[in-house]
């Protein structure tokens, strides 16, 4: 304090010549109107100045809400999108369609943990079932396909990634109907092979590939990637390289989707392809439980702090994927992935 008090005296005469240059300036500027306005607009234009570098600052700490708030819109619009191109396909049918009915729900989510060095790689997202998360929700990003969710516990979910040797799906040359498995070989974290495509289907490198309507999980016409090059295998199929939009490496925000009728769909196949197993009996969800509604909430994370500490967390069961008909991998009767 004694060092303030001498710092202050060593530097008074310079402090008093502020202070007197200051209320000179004021009462030249007060004596004179023309003057007056001047020095009104030149504040003015600092204040402003600073008034707009303090609202950027606050803007720039608010744009994960505005994110969030983006991506929540942007779920509404793919789902509302899936549904009104379900409506256009039954719109030629010659029977009656009482409303919309929705096959797909989107629903966004963050990742807070992926992995590319690995042959068999996993992500963790930060939403679980108590955020509307199950098993088999497919994750797509704006670009295209990332995995699916195989496990959930009560926050958080894990899914396997594109980048996984055991993920499987199905996927066809954009505008034919020619398709195949799409599989990841561990070499590129860019690129995935599409396998036995017929050596009669035309191509060139640069075609797009979509997913396909044999998917269990991932809506049809999902983008995948481009043909980066392709080969004839024993002179019967090709083997095609694609290269993927999305860059597994970079990717944080996706949206998993939840696709209605996969429980039914999924009974039906594992009694077709697994005789011996009695298949579970099926009860078909109530028709208002899937009516389209464009404003119903997309389901948002919820506070953590509040769930009560005892509560044990829910597990789905996961892990290693069996093969289906339509190429989809499935996490049945295996147990938790390492990651």
């Amino acid at each position: 304090m004694i060092r303030f008090l001498l710092f202050l005296r060593k530097i008074h005469f310079v402090l008093l010549f502020i202070v007197l240059e200051a209320i000179a300036v004021s009462v030249f500027v007060h004596s004179n109107v023309q003057y007056e306005a001047r020095w009104l607009s030149l504040s003015g234009k600092v204040t402003n100045f600073f008034y707009a570098r303090a609202a950027a600052v606050g803007n720039y700490f608010g744009l994960r809400t505005d994110n969030e708030q983006l991506r929540s819109e942007i779920a509404v619009l793919r789902t509302e999108l899936e549904t009104c191109r379900h409506a256009a396909a039954l719109a030629a049918d010659t029977l009656p369609v009482s409303g919309l009915l929705q096959y797909y729900q989107y629903q966004p989510v963050r990742i807070i943990r992926n992995r590319i060095t690995k042959r068999e790689n996993y992500i963790i997202l930060d939403q679980g079932a108590l955020q509307g998360m199950q098993p088999n929700m497919a994750l797509v990003s704006p670009g295209g396909i990332v995995g699916y969710v195989v496990q959930c516990s009560d926050n958080y979910s894990v899914a396997m990634s594109v980048l996984n040797t055991k993920f499987r799906t199905s996927g066809r040359i954009q505008g034919s109907d020619f398709y195949g498995s799409i599989y990841w070989d561990g070499m590129s974290f860019r690129e995935v092979i599409l396998d036995e495509i017929p050596k009669y289907a035309s191509m060139a490198p640069g075609d797009t590939i979509v997913t396909t309507e044999h998917s269990g999980i991932f809506p049809p016409g999902v983008p995948i990637g481009t043909i980066a090059d392709y080969e004839l295998i024993n002179g019967t199929f090709y083997k095609l390289r694609v290269r993927l939009f999305a860059d597994l490496a970079q990717v944080r925000n996706v949206y998993a989707v939840k696709y209605y009728d996969e429980q039914e769909r999924r009974l039906l196949e594992n009694a077709y392809y697994n005789e011996t197993a009695e298949p579970a009996p099926y009860t078909r969800p109530g028709q208002g439980d899937r009516s389209f509604d464009p404003n119903r909430p997309v389901p948002q994370p919820v506070n953590r702090e509040a769930a009560a500490p005892d509560q044990p967390g829910r597990d789905a069961d996961s892990g290693a994927a069996s093969e289906t008909s339509g190429g989809e991998t499935t996490p049945e009767n295996t147990g938790t992935p390492g990651i």
